[in-house]
């Protein structure tokens, strides 16, 4: 019931959004909004609403999150109602605020039941921590599965108490303003802005461990679902252990991104490492599946795809960039580079989404999960392949003699197979969220 009701909530939501963004936003609708609301134009206007449509997202994949967990993770289930509750109140109150915010009435009691709605969510996620520690259940059994899974959610409340740390000294401190990080962080590079503070390094280490230490969380669901301590204990245990120290050496990382910035990185690389052979022995699993005859499951499909995205489109561009780092600054136009650094965040974004989405599909059985998804397991291919192209385009025409123009080109020529790709996927996320909502009118 939790789920359903997210995923229908969220197709307004993803509708209304892309009304302002893309190609629909050529047809005027957003000129149209910005008018009748007198939104501003300004820089810091752009960033705050900017901000806050990623903690729309952010509360709803939490939110997401939470729910599977609650189905996969052993904890104190005597909690599981209260927790669930509050998660709900929070996301429904954290959305529905934050849109309000962002596009129609900048006020301070709008940001106050904001405030309140994200309070609420952190509220449900400590008491989930809480039903999973030693002091409500026995680890005796499954020790380091209960383990990883503790590790996990503590990391990951950690890392959103980053951004709760900057966010609360706006209107007291003068290094705390309004920005989006990938853009700054970008010009910072380059010599173009001041170097930030120790204080507005608290907003990349929040980007960077909310974001991936979400990907575990769902990484460690995967490994739940998939009955990976069933099909090989040895290797279970392994993966387990990977995940623990991967997760708490990355997590160190970012929390030190703010006073050694300098190595923090080297540290956060230390932790991903253990991490990717986690995702190895899953993506084992899941290609066992499909060779005993799950290759006609579209969900099960689709995550054996996600590692496979992950790698080949997210993280191999890391190691590609870094190697390069000295040509990109000297070469790259300043907008390809921000371009680059705002599509890997949406690319590592846009996997794990789907991943948890595929999770969900698997509980069904009929010609709408058929459909949807093999819809999102062929959109979301295309989609990532044509974003890795989009955001390396420099690269693939390094020989041009105008890199700009020529990089430009090829961005405007592969825009298209994006746009089919993420239609494709949006297409496969609608149908099966319509079907839902037609499902609960009709049992009511």
């Amino acid at each position: 019931m939790y789920v359903d009701f997210l995923l229908i909530a969220s197709l307004p939501v993803i509708v209304f959004l892309s009304l302002l963004s893309g190609p629909i936003a050529e047809l005027g609708f957003k000129d149209f909004l910005f008018k009748i609301f007198s939104v501003k134009a300004t820089e810091e206007d752009f960033a705050a609403r900017v901000i806050m449509v990623y903690h729309v997202a952010a509360a709803i994949v939490m939110a997401g999150t939470l729910y599977l967990a609650v189905k996969y993770v052993d904890h104190d289930e005597k909690l599981r109602k209260p927790l669930l509750n509050l998660v709900t109140a929070g996301w429904i109150i954290t959305v529905l605020s934050a849109l309000v915010f962002a596009y129609f009435w900048r006020s301070p009691l709008v940001h106050g039941v904001y405030l309140l709605g994200l309070s609420l969510m952190f509220t449900g996620a400590v008491l989930f921590t809480y039903a999973m520690s030693p002091v409500r259940i026995s680890w005796k059994e499954k020790t380091l599965e209960k383990v990883a899974a503790f590790t996990t959610a503590v990391a990951l409340l950690g890392g959103v108490l980053m951004g709760a740390m900057y966010a609360s000294h706006l209107g007291f401190s003068k290094e705390a303003h309004i920005y989006i990080i990938e853009e700054y962080s970008t010009r910072e590079y380059r010599g173009l802005v001041s170097p930030q503070t120790s204080l507005q390094l608290l907003v990349t280490a929040h980007a960077h461990a909310a974001v991936a230490i979400w990907s575990t969380a769902i990484m460690f669901i995967g490994l739940k679902w998939s009955r990976l301590s069933e099909w090989k204990p040895r290797l279970y245990r392994w993966a387990l252990i990977f995940q623990i120290f991967g997760v708490a050496v990355m997590f160190f990382g970012t929390t030190v991104v703010p006073i050694w910035r300098s190595i923090a990185h080297e540290i956060i690389f230390v932790g991903i490492a253990p991490l990717n052979i986690t995702l190895l022995i899953l993506w084992l699993r899941l290609a066992d599946m499909l060779r005993n005859g799950d290759w006609r499951d579209p969900a099960k499909v689709g995550l054996f795809l996600v590692p496979i995205w992950m790698t080949l489109f997210v993280t191999s561009t890391g190691p590609i960039v870094a190697s390069n780092l000295k040509t990109i600054r000297a070469v790259w136009p300043l907008r390809d580079e921000i371009a680059y650094n705002v599509a890997h965040w949406h690319m590592l974004s846009f996997v794990i989404a789907s991943a948890m989405f595929f999770l969900y599909l698997d509980e069904f059985t009929n010609i709408v999960k058929d459909v949807s998804g093999w819809l999102l397991a062929f959109g979301g291919t295309l989609a990532l392949a044509g974003t890795f192209v989009y955001e390396l385009s420099p690269m693939f025409v390094m020989g041009s003699t105008d890199i700009a123009g020529a990089s430009l080109s090829l961005k405007k020529a592969i825009l298209p197979v994006m746009e089919v790709g993420l239609a494709a996927s949006f297409a496969g996320f609608a149908i099966f969220t319509l079907w839902l909502l037609y499902r609960w009118i009709k049992t009511k």
